[in-house]
């Protein structure tokens, strides 16, 4: 074989042996990239993982925040009802002690309403005790406080005093009120002065 020959047959040994190379190039590049999607598959299941316990907790905190936001309205609700309570209640209070306070200021104007009947005092004057009488009823009635109706009633323990007693008349009846002495007032319904009165037996 000459010369020529053996350079060619290198030639073509070198040839096949750079083609062997690519080709195997072109393995470990197909490899790497099968390797690359797997990796690459393992992190977004992990992501889709981490994703789905981070929903989960925030779920749990969602609920325990609207749990904790719930109980906070019912106890500011149950906080503004004791409130309200408390404060009519103490409004209730104050209107009684007041109102008490100015009862015997009433009981002095219709004393002194019958004592100028009696005496004669000119009618100007008791009009004007009358008038005066009456608008510090209208206020006792604008603040629901009334007179306990007595006279020709039947005794009742629950809002008259009995100091007194006397034998029944005709036409009266036993344990009944036959006399006032002093007017008894309740403020809606509690008794904020007892009628004190006479009674038949």
């Amino acid at each position: 074989m000459g010369d020529v020959d053996k350079q060619k047959e290198r030639l073509h040994e070198e040839n096949d042996n750079e083609a062997k190379v690519e080709e195997n190039n072109d393995e470990v590049k197909v490899m790497d990239t099968s390797t690359e999607c797997t990796e690459e598959d393992g992190k977004t299941t992990s992501c889709i993982e981490e994703l789905k316990r981070q929903i989960e907790q925030l779920k749990i905190e969602r609920d325990e925040h609207l749990a904790l936001a719930q109980r906070i309205q019912a106890e500011f609700d149950n906080f503004r009802k004791r409130n309200k309570n408390v404060s009519a209640e103490f409004y209730d209070l104050g209107v009684g002690d007041t109102v008490t306070a100015f009862l015997p200021v009433l009981d002095n104007l219709e004393r002194a309403l019958c004592s100028m009947k009696e005496n004669d005092c000119s009618e100007a004057f008791i009009e004007g005790i009358n008038m005066v009488k009456k608008q510090f009823e209208d206020v006792l009635k604008k603040l629901q406080v009334e007179e306990i109706k007595a006279l020709g009633e039947p005794f009742d323990p629950e809002l008259h005093h009995a100091v007194a007693q006397q034998d029944a008349q005709e036409e009266q009846e036993e344990n009944t009120v036959v006399e006032v002495l002093q007017k008894g007032y309740k403020y809606k319904d509690k008794v904020l002065r007892y009628s004190m009165v006479k009674v038949a037996k």
